[in-house]
């Protein structure tokens, strides 16, 4: 983990607690490439469930090492279809390599675009480009958004910092018998356990997973009796510590 994201994770918290304790799982993706709209959207909408989608504008039409970047078609499918789309600056600039005012700026012209695009919608989710958070940036962007996510492992248990919320990889490569059991100990602690991919494809990047390993660990946080929701459905069901409904 970078040096700078340790030390945010103490900086400049916005702890919440749930209103109404249930456990919560969300699904997302970053960057976020066309197989995870086309894909993956298709999976998520068998089982009757939404996701956000980390988009960075200016790499709209593109192809990475992830593949071929979403379209703008896919921004206006997956909001007909109820995900939730976040914002992840306009270039996928790390918060490590751009002053508070830049980062700032980069997001402005991320919404601005995405507004242009799809009628005014703007993105009150984001996630740190490659997990990289700085004071700084946290300070910044925390203030900006209604929640800031990571790539840092683990549960969101009360109280929650929703400018420095926990996400597990879902990445073939490591396989996903650890974040079954991530979902049993969720339940357990009636927690918020985020995941996030990239590609999901037969033959997925090191960053991604295969549409079997989606499905599967998909179809486990249904049956486990979680509430599946949007990064933005989950973050209404937390409020400010010192306003918590007993």
């Amino acid at each position: 983990m970078h040096l700078q994201t340790k030390i945010a994770r103490y900086w400049k918290r916005r702890l919440m607690v749930q209103v109404s304790p249930r456990p919560l799982i969300s699904f997302t993706f970053d960057d976020f490439p066309r197989s995870a709209a086309t894909v993956a959207g298709e999976i998520l909408a068998e089982h009757g469930v939404r996701g956000t989608y980390y988009a960075s504008m200016g790499l709209m039409g593109g192809r990475t090492a992830l593949g071929e970047i979403f379209h703008r078609e896919d921004l206006q499918s997956l909001l007909a279809a109820g995900h939730e789309l976040g914002c992840h600056t306009l270039n996928h600039t790390r918060s490590c390599d751009a002053t508070p005012t830049e980062l700032l700026n980069s997001c402005r012209e991320n919404r601005v675009r995405m507004a242009e695009e799809l009628r005014g919608y703007e993105p009150r989710s984001f996630a740190f480009p490659e997990g990289v958070v700085t004071m700084a940036g946290k300070a910044a962007l925390g203030s900006t958004y209604e929640s800031c996510r990571t790539i840092e492992p683990g549960l969101n248990c009360d109280p929650v910092d929703l400018a420095y919320l926990r996400a597990n990889r879902v990445y073939s490569r490591w396989g996903i018998s650890g974040l079954k059991q991530a979902i049993r100990s969720n339940l357990e602690r009636n927690g918020w356990m985020i995941l996030y991919t990239h590609d999901v494809a037969e033959n997925p990047s090191g960053y991604g997973c295969t549409p079997v390993e989606f499905r599967e660990i998909l179809r486990f946080a249904v049956e486990s009796g979680a509430d599946v929701l949007t990064v933005g459905e989950a973050a209404k069901r937390y409020a400010a510590v010192a306003t918590r409904r007993d």
